[in-house]
Formats: structure tokens, C-alpha cells, sequence
């Protein structure tokens, strides 16, 4: 492995300023995790930070290569300054939800595609997170912070995403009579793209898209979307009675000897990965994890609220921190981050020097 991981690790944790925090970046002992840089003077940047191969330029890369061409071999990756960043641009905010680099701000200040080698192999693909980023942080001029929290819980598919385009394709679908697949299809017809737990759409369109475009994102063979609709009805009905339950009593949050329904689905802002399960519901195991809203005041006072959903105590089920923050988590709220030593007075559960605990 990348023995100077903890190298930069220590550097990033260190950097005062925007300077030092580039000087970290230039260690590229990180690789393949989107960075975001904001600090009290109002800065900001985004990296995109992969470890690229400097490859011979003339191949196609995408392609199967020759083995026994040597001058294919690269030997080095191409260093810090050619992978693509954005510092301070004049919209005033950047973001990523693993979507392209080429859209990561407002269209005037974006990187452009034809600044850079195709060598470099950069994604050029939208999620719908990053969709929907654009739908609402993008098109706001006045973000309030009520605002801000709000647009990060959205519960929306974009009407240019995946999911909006596939349901669009089964609706099309000649049903030649079959009564549950035209009870099936209005369904998805009538739903508004939004995962909120009442909402009566999202357990059919969800279950039935989530296999084909899994597959089509790694790469496989895209199951039959019609298939996939017909085992999603057969599913509903035989463990909820209906085509349209709501969605919370199918997508559950369950840890500890919490079991409540949760907002949310794939790939949505408010994102929430599950398990199937044998009784027809699905159980949270991913997607949103440590949520943490940051903010500085005119005078450089640092703020913040988090919430992680599975706890201070990941794997100890016997501590009261194992599930304590997961009704906060599916209720959309947060604590407060304490910083200071006054702010943690009367907050301290117990204080050990490392080697002295137990």
C-alpha cells in the first residue's frame, strides 16, 4: 500500500490555509476520494483527485493493447498540477456527488473537457445527486441556512436522470391487457420521483429500477426492465397486499432495537442504499453515514451540526452510543459539534489517555 497515507493524512490535518492544504494535495498519497476545501476567509476549492498513469499518448486506452509493445508501459503518474481542480470560482460554490469533474459549479466557471488529454480517461457522467445539486444549490442565488440543510435531505430523482428515463420507458411498454402490469405502469405513470415515506410510487419504481441500473453503472448485462417490474408487483403484493404501499413501511432504518421507516433511496441526495429482506422490506446499510453541516459567521467563528447514523459505537452493540444518534438520522436532524473545552463541559462521559482505558 501507500506507506505516506498517514503522511498526508497529518499534513491535511495541519493546514492552516489554503497554501498549506494544496502543499497536503501535492503528496497524492490519497487517491480516487473527491476533495472539498472551504475555509473562514471564504475560500473554496474541489479536487478530483485520482493518481492518473502518464500514458503514450496515440493509443486508444479504452481499448485492449498490445502486451508485448513496451512503450505502452507508463512508469510514472502525471503529478498534482494536471489533475483537474477548481479554486475560488466566481459562482461562489463547488460540489461533487462522484459525477464528472466537468460540472462541479455554475456552467461559466466549469473546467472544460478540452483542457485535458483523453489519456487521462476522466468520467464524463452525471448521478443524480449531482442532478439534482444542480436543480437546487445551482439555481438558488440566495441560499439561506435553512435552505442549504433542506436541499441536502431532497428526496427528488431528476427529470434528467436515470430512473425518471427508464420509468419512461415502462410506461411505454404495450401491457396487451395484462391488468396488474396497466395497474403497474399507472402507478409509475402517476409518481412524482419523490422517496419520502408516505410516498405510495417509490416502492414499485424503486425496486424495479435499482437492479437494471445497477448493472448498467458496472458495466454488466442490463436485466429485462419488464422482468424486473413484474417480480417488484409480485413482491408488493405478496408481502404488502398492494402495488402502492408507502414507502416507509417498505424502506425501514432498523439498528439496535430501532425500526423506523426512513426518507430516501439511491442515488437521491437523501441517500439510502438497503438490503432485501425476507419479509418483503428493505433495512438501511448505506449511503448517507457522517453528515456534517460547517459554518463560519462574519467573524470567523467556527459552527457545526452532525449526525452519523450509526453512532459513536459502530460495532459495540453493548454501549448506549451504538443506535443513540439513529432516530436523529431519520428524522433529518443533527447535534451540535462541540469544539471547545467549555463547550464540552458537562458533556464528558469519560477522559483516558490512550494505553490507560481498561
Amino acid at each position: 500500500g501507500e506507506i505516506s497515507q498517514v503522511e498526508q493524512y497529518y499534513a491535511l490535518d495541519k493546514a492552516r490555509n489554503l497554501g498549506e492544504w494544496i502543499e497536503a494535495m501535492k503528496l497524492q498519497a490519497l487517491p480516487s476520494i473527491n476533495y472539498i476545501y472551504a475555509d473562514a476567509q471564504g475560500n473554496i476549492a474541489y479536487v478530483y483527485n485520482a493518481q492518473f498513469p502518464d500514458r503514450k499518448k496515440g493509443p486508444d486506452w479504452t481499448s485492449v493493447l498490445p502486451g508485448d509493445d513496451s512503450s505502452l508501459i507508463w512508469r510514472k503518474y502525471v503529478p498534482f498540477d494536471a489533475v483537474p481542480k477548481l479554486v475560488n470560482p466566481n459562482a461562489g460554490y463547488v460540489f461533487n456527488a462522484n459525477n464528472t469533474p466537468f460540472r462541479a459549479t455554475a456552467a461559466n466557471d466549469n473546467l472544460k473537457p478540452e483542457n485535458f488529454p483523453e489519456t487521462l480517461g476522466i468520467q464524463t457522467d452525471m448521478t443524480n445527486r449531482a442532478l439534482r445539486i444542480e436543480e437546487t444549490y445551482g439555481e438558488d442565488r440566495s441560499i439561506t441556512t435553512e435552505e442549504f440543510r433542506d436541499y441536502k435531505f431532497d428526496l427528488f430523482y431528476s427529470r434528467d436522470s436515470a430512473m425518471a428515463h427508464l420509468i419512461a420507458e415502462l410506461v411505454a411498454v404495450d401491457a396487451n391487457g395484462d391488468e396488474e402490469m396497466l395497474e403497474a405502469q399507472n402507478i409509475l405513470r402517476e409518481w412524482d420521483r419523490k422517496t419520502g415515506v408516505h410516498n405510495r410510487g417509490a416502492a414499485l419504481a424503486i425496486l424495479t429500477a435499482e437492479p437494471v441500473i445497477s448493472a448498467r453503472i458496472r458495466g454488466e448485462a442490463s436485466p429485462d426492465p419488464v422482468e424486473k417490474l413484474r417480480q417488484a408487483a409480485s413482491r408488493l403484493m405478496t408481502h404488502f397486499g398492494r402495488l402502492d404501499p408507502e414507502w416507509g413501511e417498505v424502506n425501514r432504518f432498523r439498528r439496535g432495537i430501532v425500526d423506523l421507516p426512513v426518507d430516501g433511496a439511491p442515488d437521491i441526495l437523501r441517500a439510502i442504499y438497503a438490503a432485501r429482506e425476507e419479509d418483503g422490506t428493505l433495512t438501511a446499510h448505506g449511503g448517507d453515514t457522517l453528515i456534517m453541516f460547517v459554518e463560519w459567521d462574519r467573524n470567523g467563528k467556527l459552527s457545526s451540526q452532525s449526525v452519523h447514523p450509526f453512532g459513536a459505537a459502530t460495532l459495540d452493540r453493548s454501549s448506549p452510543h451504538y443506535a443513540d444518534q439513529s432516530p436523529l438520522f431519520v428524522g433529518m436532524r443533527t447535534k451540535p459539534v462541540l469544539f471547545t473545552r467549555e463547550q464540552l463541559d458537562g458533556h464528558i462521559e469519560e477522559s483516558y489517555r490512550p494505553g490507560e482505558r481498561g
